[in-house]
């Protein structure tokens, strides 16, 4: 019986990688646009005709269209463990739970050391809804996680999720910690702003973790249908007909739901304790549905373009930050606190506009391309992956090309 090892390099799909890249530089906008910087809880002016133009437009094209292929792409990465396991014949419940419950402590070093808003424990903890599902269907994994994926957020606003997130945590308390983070942000030392991190990166789910984590396993779901059907082997040249259709069928579906979101007024804050809430069960149908149609679109459409040779070399020059997309990740936080705390260069104290925010995040995305460029020039691994991996299969893995 075959060992179970880390992808290795001849097994990379630079159309996943693409991907990987896209979406961490489409959540590192969104991350740097109202979480970084602050704007979230302070007051801002987006007034200027460029900042109205960049706000809306980052709207309609990345705004959790990067976060949802993100996880989905998450949800592909954990299933290919239990996929490659059972191919090999084996279990693989230990690989997959050891896997979980590294990136789990990696996400809350992340938390301790960086940044309040790290994502990746939470995925950590959705991962293990997977195992729910290993002896199903493809066909019952596909339903359950179109419902998963759609129905909780639905459900949560028609039962006005403001006031449910309110059970868990109320307005005051909300307001307090949040008051409490700008302060370390702006104002206070590194173990002032570590202990902010610790209670904030807690306080920011307690509203909504009972309708995110479903969400999260739907993803996950679809994600481990792709895995189990294999739609990425040869960088998907085997499945183009259904690529066909997810890139033209998302663009049918997400373009107009999400125009139709821009139009109604007023925009539903996730948190729903920040002066915005929506109880219209239309808008949130439309709001997840475009952001998984126009998901699927973005998959469809990479996958066709690397298949012509001339997009393949434009696209690959950012594969090697999905090639490390922890350590992009992570490094992302790193540059950005260092604009914007009051440790760094304080930015924060004053952000700049939308158009401003967002440029920025260009700029740092494109310096982390150049960074893993280099990198895996030598290295098989980013240095958090190589962590990662080590820890995960209990052998320190070969880190030299």
């Amino acid at each position: 019986m075959a060992e179970l090892t880390p992808v290795g390099a001849r097994e990379r799909v630079v159309s996943l990688d693409v991907l990987r890249g896209l979406a961490l530089c489409g959540v590192l906008m969104g991350n740097l646009l109202w979480l970084y910087t602050l704007r979230f809880a302070t007051p801002h002016d987006d007034s200027s005709a460029v900042d109205t133009i960049a706000r809306v437009g980052f709207g309609l094209v990345v705004e959790q269209k990067a976060m949802m292929l993100l996880t989905l792409l998450f949800g592909f990465g954990f299933a290919n463990i239990l996929v490659r396991a059972k191919e090999r014949g084996e279990r693989g419940t230990g690989v997959f739970v050891r896997r979980l419950a590294v990136l789990f402590v990696l996400g809350w070093c992340h938390i301790a050391l960086v940044w309040w808003g790290d994502i990746t424990w939470a995925y950590a903890i959705g991962g293990f809804g997977l195992l729910l599902f290993r002896r199903v269907s493809n066909i019952v994994r596909l339903v359950v996680g179109l419902v998963l994926t759609i129905v909780p957020f639905t459900v949560w606003i028609a039962l006005d999720g403001g006031r449910i997130g309110q059970l868990f945590l109320s307005q005051a308390d909300w307001i307090r910690h949040m008051n409490g983070l700008i302060a370390a942000a702006q104002h206070g030392d590194y173990l002032d702003t570590v202990h902010a991190h610790l209670v904030f990166a807690l306080v920011w789910q307690a509203p909504m973790w009972i309708q995110f984590y479903p969400s999260l396993v739907g993803r996950f779901l679809l994600g481990y249908v792709a895995g189990a059907q294999r739609w990425f082997e040869r960088d998907g040249a085997d499945h183009l007909v259904l690529f066909r259709r997810l890139a033209i069928g998302g663009l049918a579906i997400g373009v107009p739901c999400a125009l139709l979101t821009v139009s109604m007024p007023p925009h539903f804050d996730l948190v729903g304790m920040l002066g915005y809430e929506l109880r219209r069960i239309p808008f949130s149908l439309l709001y997840t549905l475009q952001h998984l149609a126009l998901a699927a679109a973005y998959v469809g459409i990479v996958v066709l373009l690397v298949q012509r040779p001339r997009w393949r070399r434009v696209l690959a020059i950012i594969a090697p930050a999905g090639r490390m997309p922890l350590t992009t990740y992570v490094l992302q936080s790193v540059f950005a606190t260092a604009l914007f705390y009051t440790r760094g260069l304080g930015l924060g104290l004053d952000p700049p506009g939308a158009a401003g925010c967002l440029g920025i995040a260009l700029a740092i995305f494109a310096g982390e391309v150049a960074i893993a460029h280099v990198w895996l020039r030598y290295f098989r691994f980013g240095p958090l992956e190589w962590l990662w991996r080590s820890l995960v299969y209990m052998k320190r893995q070969p880190m030299r090309v």
